[in-house]
């Protein structure tokens, strides 16, 4: 959770000092208007969701190779047959006690946390039900008003003193005003561009946002720039209609004059006129904004990178520290005395091992690895998960090379390879099948290691979905 808020606070903080650096003061204020509302999803969304990025990925069968490499602790060599391993007696490692004084901070820090989320509730209870009073306090002026139809919009009249504003398709006035003919075109008007942008939509998101993050200052500084920013676009519709700018500029500082607003309304705000005035003599430079919104996008790509990206090894599954049963080397030497092929296995005493080397996890003793040899010349080897127990991967050698026969996932048969020397009709079979335990995929193999014959592959029903047919590797018919 705390990780959570520093990401989120300080990804909000970034992008809105990109918008203020970059965009606030160009006129390109319907672009801005979706970049807040972005920044807001985005800054707060950012930190839960994540993708994992692989920097460097493991060669094929780097696994196999490590099959090769062990940590030997000396042990007796066994022929033909292993004795059962009787691990060496470790002393028990004493029981860890906590300390009354470490008791009494972990009590402490609890408490800390439940008063704090306790308090969190609390205020954001308060704020909710503020929330709610507001819009019905809204509602209830709606209810006390009297209508009348203009557009799309709804003008509701009022018995009090009321700087025009608007809620959705609703435009408070003052009835007197109104009916005097007091409130210029141009200020309807300006209410009636918030009315047709829907602007009330933002601002009840951000007011919402309050509700849940108030305690993030950045939610109070985007609140402020999204209504600045409707305003920009109502301005910037009025303006495009008059006649004459500088009499739209006066009309806005008189009805600064008096400002009775309600929170969740989109309204005419004495303190940002001076910014809204400074807006509307500013020219428009496709240029200038083209360019800074082109710059926005290599920004935000590492703004994504860094706070939604994982960096994911590829760790070798073979432990980093073991021991075995079994002492067992290489002596180049020794092959040329008995005419032995490389990769042949000798004990201590230097014959040819004949039997099963176990491997075994130095933390906790599980079983890692069997390895079987014969005659020096390792045959198969059966590879488990750290239970020591379940079969994950079994292994024949084939050619002088270890060759994968069989893969688990959770215990259920996913890969099998027969070799040519073990299939009755002197071809490899490879076979792969779904995670539903239907047949996927079923090719054969000559003893060159190439495909020969058919290759079927079969959909999660069991269904042929296309079948090829090879000779010596080569491709010579597509049957389906």
């Amino acid at each position: 959770m705390i990780i959570y808020l520093f990401k989120s606070t300080l990804l909000l903080g970034l992008l809105y000092g990109l918008y203020k650096l970059l965009l606030e003061k160009e006129k390109i204020h319907r672009f801005n208007r979706f970049f807040l509302l972005f920044a807001l999803v985005f800054g707060l969304t950012a930190p839960l969701t994540s993708f994992e990025i692989y920097p460097g990925q493991s060669i094929a069968g780097i696994e196999m190779k490590q099959m090769e490499r062990v940590v030997n602790a000396p042990a007796e060599a066994v022929n033909n047959t292993v004795d059962p391993l009787i691990a060496p007696k470790k002393e028990a490692m004493p029981k860890a006690e906590i300390s009354p004084d470490t008791a009494e901070s972990s009590k402490w820090s609890v408490s800390i946390l439940v008063l704090l989320f306790g308090l969190y509730g609390l205020i954001t209870l308060y704020l909710l039900i503020r929330f709610a009073g507001g819009i019905l306090k809204i509602w209830n002026k709606i209810k006390a008003g009297r209508h009348e139809k203009v557009g799309p919009a709804t003008l509701v009249l009022l018995n009090e003193p009321t700087t025009p504003q608007s809620f959705f398709r609703f435009i408070f006035l003052e009835k007197e005003q109104y009916e005097s003919g007091d409130i210029e075109p141009e200020i309807l008007d300006h209410e009636l561009t918030h009315v047709r942008q829907l602007h009330s939509l933002d601002v009840l998101f951000v007011e919402f946002l309050k509700v849940i993050f108030w305690f993030n200052p950045f939610i109070y500084l985007f609140k402020h720039a999204v209504q600045l920013n409707h305003e920009f676009i109502a301005d910037g519709s009025v303006v495009s209609k008059v006649s004459s700018a500088s009499d739209y500029h006066k009309l806005l500082i008189q009805a600064c004059a008096a400002n009775k607003p309600m929170s969740t309304t989109s309204r005419i705000n004495y303190s940002l006129t001076k910014k809204r005035l400074r807006m509307m003599f500013r020219t428009y430079s496709p240029i200038r904004s083209g360019s800074k919104g082109l710059l926005l996008l290599p920004v935000l790509g590492l703004l994504v990178l860094t706070f939604c990206t994982k960096k994911t090894e590829y760790k070798v599954q073979y432990p980093q520290t073991t021991y075995s049963d079994v002492e067992l080397h290489y002596d180049a030497k020794r092959n040329e005395e008995l005419g032995k092929p490389l990769g042949t296995h000798y004990t201590s005493s230097g014959e040819p091992f004949t039997g099963t080397q176990k491997i075994y996890h130095s933390d906790t003793d599980s079983l890692h690895m069997k390895q079987f040899f014969e005659d020096g010349i390792q045959t198969r080897a059966v590879i488990y998960y750290d239970d020591g127990d379940t079969v994950r991967q079994k292994h024949g050698i084939y050619l002088n090379q270890p060759l994968l026969k069989k893969m688990y996932e959770n215990g259920i048969l996913v890969y099998e390879n027969v070799p040519p020397t073990e299939s009755e009709d002197g071809m490899g079979h490879v076979r792969l099948w779904h995670k539903n335990g239907q047949l996927s995929v079923e090719h054969s193999y000559n003893g060159d290691q190439v495909k020969q014959g058919l290759m079927t592959e079969y959909d999660e029903e069991g269904n042929i979905t296309r079948q090829k047919r090879y000779e010596d590797g080569e491709l010579v018919e597509m049957i389906k």
